[in-house]
């Protein structure tokens, strides 16, 4: 983990100058678009999906996300190796539970992780932080669905059971410890219908943590940068791909000041 404070105004200069290693165990779909996006705001990616790598990745990266979206039985044994490493090592580690319950694989996959592997950071959506709080949720595969539910509620929850800091990404983001809770009103509905838009998020955060954000500050801040560059990415633009390269774009451009 590189230098940095808790509450830093210029962590996305510091990640531009530092350049902190991101080691993403990604999943087969979105894997390319979490890379761009972490080049476009300056940190250096790692992919790999192979256990035989694992402990050299996890000393090389600053920090390391496990996304669970395209799960196999070799998988399991990266996100295994990868997840001791990160905690023996004592660098940052994030989950991304993609579509956690919907799957009783999925869901053994993420127990077998939580109740073995200490992570700083879980991000999801309402349905994926619901399955792994134990509560009843009308979840879509990776969609949210809907459900009753107090999102603060639903994402302390999760955090007091796992004793980490959870972001719970939907339409007003929710980034809790249990004791400090913040928001972040600035999504669009372009994020929601663009795959991958978790996934970036959840390695974006990975990445300020290792450049030394606390969980609360990196979680907010991850998610203050995706929707403010998903947002200014529809001036303009018409469709989902133009919105795509608009949105790596503003990735690129966008400044602390913006983020405010």
């Amino acid at each position: 983990m590189l230098g940095g404070t808790l509450m830093d105004n210029h962590l996305i200069t510091a990640v531009r100058q530092n350049h902190p290693i991101t080691f993403t165990v990604a999943n087969t779909v979105t894997s390319g678009k979490v890379a761009d996006a972490l080049s476009a705001i300056g940190a250096s990616p790692i992919m790999s999906t192979a256990p035989e790598e694992a402990a050299d990745l996890v000393a090389a990266a600053h920090a390391v996300t496990l996304n669970i979206g395209t799960p196999t039985a070799e998988l399991c044994k990266e996100l295994t190796a990868v997840a001791a490493a990160a905690n023996r090592l004592h660098k940052p580690l994030v989950l991304d539970p993609v579509a956690c319950g919907a799957t009783a694989f999925r869901q053994q996959i993420n127990h077998d992780l939580l109740t073995s592997h200490q992570f700083t950071v879980i991000r999801g959506n309402a349905g994926e932080i619901a399955s792994l709080a134990g509560v009843d949720w009308d979840g879509h595969g990776i969609d949210a669905g809907s459900g009753d539910g107090d999102l603060v509620t639903l994402a302390e929850r999760c955090a007091s059971r796992y004793q980490t800091t959870v972001v719970l990404s939907g339409p007003v983001d929710v980034i809790t410890n249990g004791q400090a809770t913040r928001h972040n009103d600035r999504g669009t509905e372009r994020l929601a219908t663009n795959v991958g838009s978790g996934d970036i998020l959840s390695s974006i955060i990975a990445a300020l943590l290792g450049q030394g954000a606390d969980p609360v500050t990196a979680g907010w801040l991850g998610c203050r940068l995706v929707t403010t560059a998903g947002k200014n990415a529809t001036k303009g633009t018409n469709g989902l791909g133009s919105w795509q390269e608009h949105f790596l774009d503003e990735l690129t451009m966008i400044t602390d000041e913006d983020l405010a």
